[in-house]
């Protein structure tokens, strides 16, 4: 067939594997930074106490690390038995020194909970 045809120009073959090699590094580099974004954000928070207080109240310890000085919110989730969320809160946490604050909040529930998870921290 390259009798026929002709064969690919040694120039067109080399133009041809630097773009797929460009294109390659760029995809990776992009997933790599994509990948450190996600694993190190910026507010994390996680579920430290938590105290069934009545059927229709829970109290609940949260241990919050920001990088930065401003405020964040967390999203607190109260489960029953059965799995059913009965009560979901959004808590605040007012701007501040970064590092690590220990916050505590009072949930109303729509009946007894049995679980309390911390999640959507930013």
């Amino acid at each position: 067939m390259a009798e026929r045809y002709g064969g690919t120009s040694p120039r067109r073959t080399y133009i041809g594997m630097v773009l797929i090699t460009v294109v390659a590094t760029a995809l990776l580099t992009w997933l790599l930074w994509a990948a450190w974004i996600q694993a190190t954000p910026d507010v994390s928070g996680r579920l430290t106490s938590y105290e069934v207080v009545s059927s229709h109240r829970v109290e609940v310890g949260i241990e919050v690390n920001r990088s930065g000085t401003a405020a964040a919110e967390c999203t607190v989730t109260a489960q029953a038995e059965d799995h059913t969320i009965v009560g979901e809160d959004v808590v605040a946490i007012p701007a501040g020194k970064p590092g690590e604050v220990a916050v505590t909040a009072s949930m109303r529930t729509d009946r007894e909970a049995t679980s309390v998870s911390v999640s959507n921290c930013h």
